[in-house]
Parts: C-alpha cells; structure tokens; sequence
C-alpha cells in the first residue's frame, strides 16, 4: 500500500496556484466589465468567506468545539503556506494580534501588478470568514501588505463573557 505524504513544496505549489487562480479571475472580471465586474468580485470573496466561516463552524460543532476566536485559530480549515512569515504577539481566549511580514499570495499578484485585485481580497474575505464563524467577533486589519503598508496587522477581539 502507497501511502502519499502531502509536503511543504506541494501545500506551497497549491498556495501559489490558487492566489495566481484568483488574480487571473479577478483581472478579468474587472478588466472585462469594469466596476460592475468590481462589485461583483467583491460580492464573491464575500460569499467565499462566509461559505468558509460557516463551513468550519458546522465542523468545530462537530467536533465539540467552543465555537471561539482561540478554536477559529488554533484549528483552522487549511494548513498555512510554509513561505508565510507572521508573528502572532498576543493570542488569548478572547484577542488576537498577529502581523504577517511576507505573504506569498501578496508576491504573486505584485508580480502581476495587481496588488489592486489583492486589496480587495485581503479588505474582504478575512471579515467575511471569520464573522460567518463568529459573528460577533471584531476584525480589524489597519495595516495591509498589498497597500503598500510594511506588514498586515490583524486585530481580533471576541467579547468577554
């Protein structure tokens, strides 16, 4: 029997096609139909969040799960990619602040010249997931790489019981 071992290159390799994925897409919808086509690639990375938010909610139910900031975070729907260099400098029950220094999608869509394109991604998907998990948790992202901004800072806060 076969077993087949998932690496770091290969989560890396679908990382990278997947950000290149949804440059091409969203470089085509905008180019094509203009703000129309920007509206509506907004409405999608929204939809995609919440589809994913609520889709690992059901699953930490599942598991017995508290469904909490520290359960969002600590068992996540897909694996990191290994290029990702972050820093989570607070992680508690009920806030998180994390800072990503380099981010691979980032490097593909600059290379690219649509970090435009990424902006929209990173100001929506990451509000829509994770209110579709928890609707009541606040997300705050006032620092972001693909704005030119030397990180991406995010800032999670749950309420205290």
């Amino acid at each position: 029997m076969l077993i087949n071992m998932v690496s770091e290159k290969d989560i890396a390799e679908f990382g990278d096609l997947w950000s290149l994925m949804y440059y091409t897409f969203a470089r085509e919808m905008v180019d094509s139909f203009g703000e129309e086509g920007k509206a509506a690639l907004v409405r999608a990375i929204r939809a995609y969040g919440r589809a994913r938010g609520l889709r690992l909610k059901r699953r930490h139910e599942e598991m017995g799960l508290p469904i909490s900031l520290r359960s969002l975070f600590e068992v996540y729907d897909l694996p990191g990619h290994p290029d990702t260099e972050k820093e989570r400098t607070t992680f508690e029950d009920d806030r998180l602040v994390s800072y990503t220094y380099v981010c691979p999608y980032e490097k593909i869509w600059r290379s690219n010249d649509g970090n435009d394109l990424g902006l929209l991604y990173c100001e929506n998907f990451h509000h829509a997931m994770w209110q579709a998990y928890r609707p009541d948790l606040d997300v705050q992202i006032p620092e972001i790489l693909t704005k030119d901004d030397p990180h991406c800072l995010f800032v999670v806060t749950q309420p205290k019981p």
